[in-house]
């Protein structure tokens, strides 16, 4: 067992197993000193990760910079408490095969580190002789993806907590843990072929066939959405995926970009509500090679139109358009 282990071991063991006000604190108190720990852990390893980055050949950033964001995506969770701690910290009755339970999660992401930084090394290793970056990316990504679902664990185990052992209601059906084997359902084909579109490839939309001559990407804590520049001649459109699955093509508009970004508007007599907003890191590919930033962005619904507003910092934009069936265009890779 290694040193972090032991640590969280130990950070588990002053949780008290008995119920009152001040319990409960502690027990709060105490779950986030042990995401505090595991949070600057992983800190440590994504600090690593960009420091690889920084050496990596261009044709690799892009794969990298997804690894970063599933690493981010981990920590900031681990830094954000469980939102209303309706379960777990009040439940009237926490017995010891409970707090087992929480630990055995904290073991599993504290030995996620060492795993991490053994992923890290062999990209690192791969970098240096120029053979099998690919696959070491590849199982980075695998290994982190496995932390993040440990995680979803914990957190449901937090959020939801235990069934009290008494119910004077009459107890409803649990589902069969069999169901655990069965297959998540997988997002339409439609939609796994747009999001993974990239520069130079080209679609159909109705008669017209475009070529991919821009691409960004947009990651936030609970995903990626992508935003593609189509190019037929003098013809340009953007075609938008995501979030929530969603497709629609839109055009730029001249419209002026307020901050901070209203709950409502209106543009050309129509009302719109705003829908998805906040802030995403983003990766812009073009011609002119690959550049990193964030922008904030918000989406606003009237109907089967969309209106975006979204501010880079040093420039804003605005895009309207229609909602469009994924199934209605058709991709050809480079």
């Amino acid at each position: 067992m290694d040193t972090l282990q032991q640590r969280i071991i130990e950070i588990a063991q002053q949780i008290p197993d008995y119920i009152g006000y001040q319990q409960k604190e502690r027990r709060r108190e105490i779950n986030e000193l042990v995401r505090r720990e595991l949070a600057i852990q992983y800190g440590e390893q994504r600090n690593r990760l960009a420091r690889l980055q920084r050496g990596a050949p261009l044709d690799h950033i892009v794969e990298l910079e997804n690894l970063d964001q599933k690493l981010l995506r981990l920590i900031a969770r681990l830094q954000t408490a469980t939102g209303g701690y309706a379960g777990w910290f009040d439940a009237a009755q926490i017995v010891e095969s409970d707090l087992d339970q929480l630990t055995q999660f904290d073991q599993s992401l504290a030995a996620g580190v060492k795993e991490l930084q053994a992923k890290l090394d062999a990209i690192g290793s791969a970098l240096k002789a120029k053979t099998g970056i690919e696959d070491a990316i590849a199982a980075c990504a695998d290994t982190l993806d496995a932390l993040n679902a440990q995680y979803d664990q914990r957190d449901q185990f937090v959020a939801l907590g235990k069934r009290p052992t008494k119910i004077d209601l009459p107890k409803a059906p649990q589902a069969s843990p069999l169901g655990a084997l069965e297959a998540k359902p997988a997002p339409p084909a439609e939609l796994v072929h747009l999001a993974a579109l990239k520069v130079n490839d080209a679609v159909t939309l109705g008669a017209t066939d475009y070529l991919v001559a821009g691409k960004i990407t947009y990651n936030i804590s609970a995903g990626s959405f992508w935003a593609y520049w189509l190019q037929d001649g003098d013809k340009k459109i953007w075609l938008r995926v995501g979030p929530g699955g969603e497709t629609a093509t839109c055009q730029e508009i001249e419209l002026r970009v307020p901050s901070p970004m209203p709950e409502s508007l209106q543009y050309a007599g129509k009302p719109f509500a705003r829908g998805d907003a906040g802030t995403a890191s983003v990766i812009v590919e073009g011609a002119g090679g690959v550049r990193r930033g964030s922008v904030m962005y918000a989406r606003y619904r009237a109907d089967n139109v969309r209106l975006w507003l979204e501010d880079f910092g040093t420039e804003t934009r605005a895009m309207l358009g229609e909602v469009l069936d994924a199934r209605d265009v058709t991709v050809y890779r480079k």
